[in-house]
């Protein structure tokens, strides 16, 4: 096991907040500058909730149809486990060195977030909401499919960058 330096204040040095519309149960994060290209799925059969798929990472919601609360932060060096469980972590090389969420297909939720240059990136995500009672409430209220789940997106500069 070894350590790693942790953020003074334990607080990113950037972050955006966005609405995700997830469609088909899945949104994706990618480089800024990339095309929306041919998306790999999370592998269901293994039980897998994120899945890499060249600059860019397809993430897995447990809710079909709605509009996912995501949080994008960038941290100087790799930031303190969070509380939740985190849904996985993943490195991924990020050519324009900026963080985009998209809703698939449709395109960009919202503007880039700007991480430290070009180079490999450790994404953590972390869910908050979803599962078994979000389904219900989704079905129950179909009129307001918000507040079901929310995404927390910690990326950091990878050391082998």
């Amino acid at each position: 096991m070894h350590e790693h330096p942790q953020a003074e204040h334990e607080e990113p040095v950037r972050s955006i907040e966005q609405s995700v519309d997830v469609e088909r149960r899945q949104f994706a994060l990618c480089d800024g500058a990339a095309p929306f290209d041919d998306w790999q799925l999370p592998d269901r059969s293994r039980q897998t909730e994120m899945a890499v798929n060249g600059s860019g990472v397809m993430v897995s919601s447990t809710v079909a149809m709605h509009a996912a609360a995501v949080r994008l932060e960038f941290w100087g060096v790799e930031p303190s486990a969070v509380a939740a469980a985190p849904i996985g972590q993943v490195a991924v090389s990020l050519p324009s060195g900026t963080l985009t969420a998209w809703a698939v297909p449709h395109g960009p939720a919202g503007p880039a977030l700007d991480l430290d240059g070009p180079g490999e990136y450790i994404l953590r995500v972390v869910r908050e909401g979803g599962g078994e009672e979000a389904r219900a409430r989704a079905q129950r209220e179909p009129e307001d499919l918000t507040g079901l789940e929310a995404y927390r997106v910690q990326a950091w500069r990878s050391p082998r960058s």
